[in-house]
């Protein structure tokens, strides 16, 4: 008896070794899986807050006492901090009221070693009757799949506060993708769009951006794309560079003109009346019209320059707004 005890003992306490170790080795496995995890999920994100200059110059989106530039950077400032305390690699191409050419902005996010380059932008129409949430992204490969999972992620939580989801959008342009910002940025190789949070002119889209907030929209990004990064593990797909057509060679251009048709010299691209000078006389959609010097002219189409056709946008505005602008 007594052996036959201690053999009971004996193969009792084997027992509980044997289950200590497997629950050492689960717990210390549980922990790996975890530390692997959180790791996959981080990302180099780059954030663009769209427009930017002192002053009016480079606002965007203007309607009293709403500045584009201003919220662009509102809103980029806490996706940068939200996504940051999510543990993700954030940063942003202006970090003040500067100024930047877009292949600048695509330039620094190819430096940072960007997964992902997002524009954050509000839009504006002449008639003031357009309303919605709005994603744009490039026609090519992997940037358009990256750009639709990632758009869609975040126009469902803008969606969430009420505004009308327009959906993710593609554009041709002359040179390639519509969009100057999305040209340079898959140019090198980096996914990227640009999210028009809503029109901040149109009544509706106002209200709710007054009721929510902009901290509300801001949030709704950044739910958005950790979504989307949870939903690739935090690995986003690589995806070629995109060359592109047009009269210079930064950012992946050939050197080829996009176009080699002879233009009016008295007339803008819209067919506005020049004068030897350069001066244009310009008339809104109501009909009001004023003369802008050359200069004046150039300061307004540069609003715009990051959509690749300035003056489609500028030629939606009326007088009263170009003068606010101009600070006239």
């Amino acid at each position: 008896m007594v052996e036959g005890g201690t053999n009971k003992n004996m193969g009792i306490t084997a027992d509980k070794r044997t289950v200590r170790r497997a629950l050492k080795a689960l717990i210390i496995g549980a922990a790996l899986s975890l530390f692997i995890c959180v790791r996959a999920q981080a990302a180099v994100i780059c954030l663009d807050p769209g427009h930017g200059g002192i002053g009016t110059t480079g606002a965007g989106a203007f309607y009293p006492p709403y500045m584009e530039k201003v919220l662009n950077f509102a809103v980029a400032s806490q996706v940068k901090a939200e996504l940051e305390q999510a543990g993700h690699t954030v940063y942003m191409t202006r970090n003040g009221d500067v100024s930047l050419d877009l292949d600048q902005r695509a330039i620094y996010a190819k430096s940072v070693g960007a997964d992902l380059l997002i524009s954050i932008h509000f839009n504006s129409s002449g008639a003031h009757d357009k309303y919605g949430s709005e994603v744009w992204t490039s026609m090519y490969g992997g940037h358009r799949t990256t750009g639709y999972a990632l758009g869609n992620s975040i126009l469902s939580q803008l969606a969430g506060l009420g505004f009308v989801s327009k959906g993710v959008k593609t554009k041709m342009g002359n040179s390639g993708d519509y969009y100057g910002i999305i040209r340079h940025g898959v140019s090198y190789g980096i996914p990227t769009i640009i999210v028009e949070h809503c029109f901040m002119d149109n009544v509706i889209d106002r209200a709710i951006l007054e009721s929510k907030g902009y901290t509300a929209l801001a949030h709704a990004d950044a739910v958005g794309i950790t979504n989307y990064l949870n939903s690739v593990g935090g690995v986003v797909p690589k995806s070629d560079p995109v060359a592109f057509a047009e009269g210079s060679t930064a950012a992946g251009g050939t050197g080829v003109a996009s176009s080699t048709a002879v233009s009016d010299p008295y007339k803008t691209k819209y067919g506005f009346a020049k004068d030897a000078l350069g001066n244009v006389t310009y008339a809104d959609p109501a009909g009001n019209s004023m003369v802008f010097t050359a200069a004046e002219w150039n300061r307004l189409l540069a609003n715009w320059s990051y959509t690749g056709d300035a003056e489609a946008c500028l030629k939606q505005q009326s007088v009263d707004v170009l003068k606010v602008l101009l600070g006239k």
